[in-house]
């Protein structure tokens, strides 16, 4: 196995294209610990893809990791994660938190066509809807989605970088850099809105419509497992996502609606499809399927 310096080297050398950037899942400590980190967060990415020339297309920042779809070269993508890096752990020490491990980083995937691209889309759209099951997807501030086929920038207190003093945007955004003019500032909670410098036309043409992108976030589960798996996510689903998945295996290999219906051979057979096609947790399975648990790891090993 590539360790993080051998894996960063590649990355260097891959070309300008779009990327799923997914930030190292913290086991302990959390990247951000209030509004104002996160804040700081948000001003983070809109610098950093400023400094680096990369197109952003969606991005959510979680409490423990983040993800990012963007468009840009390997080498621009590597420098702007250290930057990003830098400016979290400068908070961090501020704040009176530890710093970021060393080890710390991030794994790049590849989005190989328009379908993957419009899938990565829904996935990071979804990530707030298990850690923040009170909101909607656009709902949640930290993040892209609430642009997606939505008017709800037009209610925020904004005002143009152009129309603040220098001083007072070092003091905001702590920062050197000078950005563009244009840019717009959430005067409330003093962060750089991501309707700046997201690519939102682009995340819209890619899912069609409103109607599909609603029905993809709640229904196209299969592709957010995919993804899962292909960053090395633990996949987290509802009772209500995991019955859905039941129900459709049950009318795809056995012809019926209800596990009642099944019999003990059969609810085996669909004990292996959960866990090998879905990795979902035994006891869950164990419950849903109503097969003993003991026996159920036996099967399983």
């Amino acid at each position: 196995m590539k360790n993080k310096k051998e894996t960063y080297k590649e990355y260097r050398t891959w070309p300008r294209w779009y990327y799923h950037q997914t930030f190292d899942s913290l086991e302990k400590g959390q990247l951000f610990n209030n509004d104002e980190e996160y804040a700081y967060g948000m001003n983070s990415i809109a610098i950093g893809q400023y400094i680096h020339k990369l197109s952003i297309i969606a991005f959510v920042l979680m409490v423990n990791h983040c993800h990012i779809l963007l468009y840009g070269s390997g080498e621009d993508i590597v420098n702007f994660f250290k930057y990003i890096k830098r400016r979290i752990n400068e908070r961090l020490r501020a704040d009176g938190y530890p710093p970021l491990p060393d080890e710390y980083g991030f794994k790049l995937v590849k989005v190989e066509d328009k379908r993957q691209l419009a899938d990565t889309i829904v996935y990071i759209a979804r990530n707030p809807l298990k850690a923040r099951p009170n909101i909607t997807a656009g709902g949640y501030l930290w993040g892209s989605t609430n642009l997606i086929f939505s008017e709800i920038n037009k209610f925020y207190e904004k005002t143009e970088l152009g129309n603040m003093s220098g001083r007072e945007i070092m003091r905001t955004l702590r920062t050197k850099v000078i950005l563009p003019k244009n840019y717009l500032l959430n005067k409330s909670i003093g962060f750089i809105l991501p309707e700046s410098y997201v690519n939102t036309k682009k995340a819209e043409q890619t899912l069609h419509d409103s109607w599909r992108f609603s029905s993809d976030l709640i229904r196209h589960i299969d592709a957010y497992i995919k993804i899962a798996e292909g960053i090395g996510e633990m996949v987290t689903l509802s009772d209500g996502e995991l019955d859905e998945i039941i129900y459709n295996n049950l009318k795809k290999h056995f012809n019926t609606n209800t596990i009642k219906d099944l019999s003990v051979d059969n609810r085996c057979r669909l004990a292996i499809i959960l866990k090998k096609d879905y990795r979902i947790d035994m006891k869950r399975i164990a419950r849903k399927l109503r097969i003993d648990l003991a026996a159920l790891k036996e099967l399983l090993g």
